[in-house]
C-alpha cells in the first residue's frame, strides 16, 4: 500500500462520524481489513500525528504534553552491537528477549522503530 492509499483510507475513517481527530485506536477499529495497521503506518511514517498531518487530517492530542527521548541512536546502537557479539544466530525476536533480560534496556521496538525494522538496524549496526 502506497503512501496515497494510507492517506485515503486515513481520510475516509477520519471522516466518519467520531473520527476527528483520529486517533490510533479509532482508526484501527475502522480501517479496512486490507489497509495498514496504525502501528504500520507509524512504523513507515515516524509518527501517528505526522502521518495525519500527511493524510491531511486532525490527529488527536499526544498522551504526553511532551515527549522525551530517553535514547541516542548511538545508544540504541551500542545495545544492539553488544547482542549481535552474544548472538549465536540474530533475530528480532531472540533481540526482544534479550533486551527484556538486559538491566535498563531500551525495547527492542523503540529499536526497531528508530530505525526503520530489524534489517536496517543491523544494517545501521554494521552487521
Amino acid at each position: 500500500m502506497d503512501e496515497a492509499m494510507v492517506a485515503a483510507e486515513m481520510y475516509r475513517v477520519a471522516a466518519m462520524p467520531g473520527g476527528s481527530p483520529l486517533s490510533v485506536a479509532f482508526y484501527d477499529r475502522h480501517r479496512r481489513a486490507d489497509a495498514l495497521t496504525s502501528a504500520r503506518i507509524i512504523q513507515r511514517l515516524g509518527s501517528w500525528r505526522g502521518a495525519c498531518a500527511a493524510a491531511g487530517v486532525e490527529s488527536n492530542k499526544p498522551s504526553r504534553a511532551s515527549y522525551r527521548h530517553r535514547w541516542s541512536e548511538q545508544d540504541l546502537l551500542d545495545w544492539v552491537r553488544r547482542y549481535l557479539v552474544e548472538a549465536e544466530k540474530p533475530s528480532y525476536a531472540d533481540f526482544s528477549r534479550w533486551l527484556r533480560g538486559q538491566e535498563d534496556a531500551p525495547s527492542a521496538n523503540t529499536v526497531r522503530n528508530t530505525f526503520g525494522g530489524w534489517s536496517a538496524v543491523r544494517e545501521a549496526a554494521g552487521s
